[in-house]
């Protein structure tokens, strides 16, 4: 009759709800046990990983240049930094020092020069030096020092890290770590670089130091090193011939 509800139809009511009930266990089931399984694995700390980008990589312990005119604030700030451990020296820092006393004017015009760099370390007690080298000691070099590139007419200062193979290892406040082929180097380079030498030693884990090298290419430098000549040099692996 209408309106009345059968016996029958009680039942299939029941089974269906029965049936969806069943259906819902059975789907949360691999849930549940998928949870208990991650639980098992991870413990009841989260697990994180820590992700770089290819940009992270490529300025690793490097200061980046703000301005056209900091490369060599940039780079000598990078060499503090992560060369000696000076965390507290920035290139806001340097530029606002190694201002002191110039034509301000000048500085953004033409940038700042490995002068202004010695006086600034020495304003740290830190000695500064400059040198001429050949080729040959870039393979010999045991600390970064700093140069002067010129790009189509575009004076930059960068890190040399070393040599090997034919390469040499550069830290680019503008462009980063990178590698550039020593005939390409030399075409650009005057001889002269700059080397900052304090009393404590360089960092022995830094970036600057070990990132020099590459065991693909051992076997040439393994080479080159017999073939060539050492020429005269100091402690630092520089050629004894102090500039200023």
């Amino acid at each position: 009759m209408r309106g009345q509800v059968t016996w029958t139809q009680r039942l299939r009511r029941a089974g269906a709800r029965a049936l969806l009930a069943a259906v819902a266990l059975a789907l949360a089931a691999p849930v549940a046990a998928q949870a208990t399984l991650d639980a098992s694995r991870i413990g009841s700390v989260p697990v994180t990983k820590q992700v770089r980008t290819l940009r992270d990589l490529r300025y690793r312990e490097l200061v980046p240049q703000r301005y056209d005119f900091s490369c060599g604030t940039a780079a000598l700030a990078t060499l503090l930094q992560y060369g000696y451990g000076y965390a507290d020296v920035s290139e806001v820092e340097l530029i606002k020092r190694m201002m002191v006393g110039v034509d301000a004017r000048q500085i953004v015009a033409n940038g700042f020069s490995m002068l202004d760099m010695k006086r600034y370390v020495e304003s740290l007690g830190l000695k500064g030096h400059g040198f001429r080298i050949d080729a040959d000691a870039l393979y010999r070099l045991k600390m970064p020092v700093i140069t002067l590139m010129d790009i189509k007419g575009y004076k930059h200062f960068v890190l040399v890290k070393g040599a090997q193979a034919g390469r040499v290892f550069i830290a680019d406040p503008a462009l980063g770590h990178r590698v550039v082929f020593e005939g390409d180097f030399i075409k650009n380079w005057n001889g002269i670089v700059f080397a900052v030498i304090a009393d404590r030693p360089l960092l022995a884990d830094s970036y600057l130091v070990n990132n020099r090298t590459s065991p693909a290419l051992q076997r040439r430098v393994d080479a080159l090193d017999r073939a060539t000549t050492p020429p005269r040099v100091v402690e630092l692996g520089l050629v004894a011939a102090d500039l200023f």
